[in-house]
């Protein structure tokens, strides 16, 4: 569920701009020169989700003056925003999340030291650890039991996502430690 209508573009957003205001050109700068330019860098989807994200509350503009420069509007995140960003990452994790693609969860992950804390990163990765491990050996009974009738191209393919999946539970399960290891060290 999406709350306010966000999108998981106006999300990303939501999380650059809680590290420091920035221009609509500093974030297309920072998508297209990131990981995060699979979530777009494009003007014609960046300008818009900033406009809608405005006209919800949940950021802020202001024009900045520069001498012998153009001037800029910048974008702030607002308490509103702040709230909405928390309320999103801090969704339960199911199944559906792990089958329609982990990029969203990801996201929701990368900023949650900066909005929620190591408590709830940590949290968040024990919940991601589960799902996992609950619905891999769905696929591997799935392979099993029909992969004989599969064409090869189809296996092979059913087993490279069940192989990213292991690889997923293998880094949840590292990162779990990471954060365990930090707390002791706290």
């Amino acid at each position: 569920m999406k709350g306010l209508g966000v999108s998981v573009l106006g999300y990303a957003l939501l999380g650059v701009l809680q590290q420091q205001d920035r221009s609509g050109y500093d974030l297309r700068k920072f998508f297209s020169a990131t990981p995060m330019i699979s979530f777009s860098d494009s003007p014609g989807s960046i300008y818009p989700a900033l406009r809608r994200l405005e006209e919800r509350g949940l950021v802020k503009s202001r024009i900045q003056e520069r001498s012998g420069l153009h001037r800029r509007r910048l974008y702030r995140l607002t308490p509103a925003g702040a709230a909405e960003l928390r309320r999103w990452q801090k969704q339960p994790i199911v199944r559906d999340d792990i089958i329609r693609g982990t990029a969203e969860l990801m996201l929701r992950f990368s900023f949650m030291d900066q909005s929620l804390g190591p408590a709830e990163a940590l949290r968040f990765l024990t919940a991601f650890k589960a799902e996992l491990a609950a619905y891999i050996p769905s696929l591997r009974s799935f392979l099993e039991e029909n992969g004989k009738y599969m064409a090869l191209s189809g296996r092979l393919a059913l087993e490279n996502g069940i192989n990213a999946y292991e690889s997923l539970l293998d880094w949840a399960r590292n990162a779990i430690k990471s954060y365990e290891k930090s707390q002791e060290r706290d």
